[in-house]
């Protein structure tokens, strides 16, 4: 069972990594000018509007 777990954590770290290397990777790309970001999750929603 422990084999279980630990494959699990190993599992979740590595999708952490890549999610914060690709968040970034998204931060460095260029962006045009008033680009709208929406993120809409079950309970919360929040827009923002970025300008270079």
């Amino acid at each position: 069972m422990d084999r279980l777990y630990r494959g699990i954590e190993s599992g979740l770290l590595g999708l952490g990594f890549c999610l914060s290397l690709a968040a970034f990777v998204a931060l460095s790309a260029p962006r045009e000018m008033g680009l709208q970001v929406a993120v809409t999750l079950p309970m919360l929603s929040v827009t923002a509007d970025i300008a270079n």
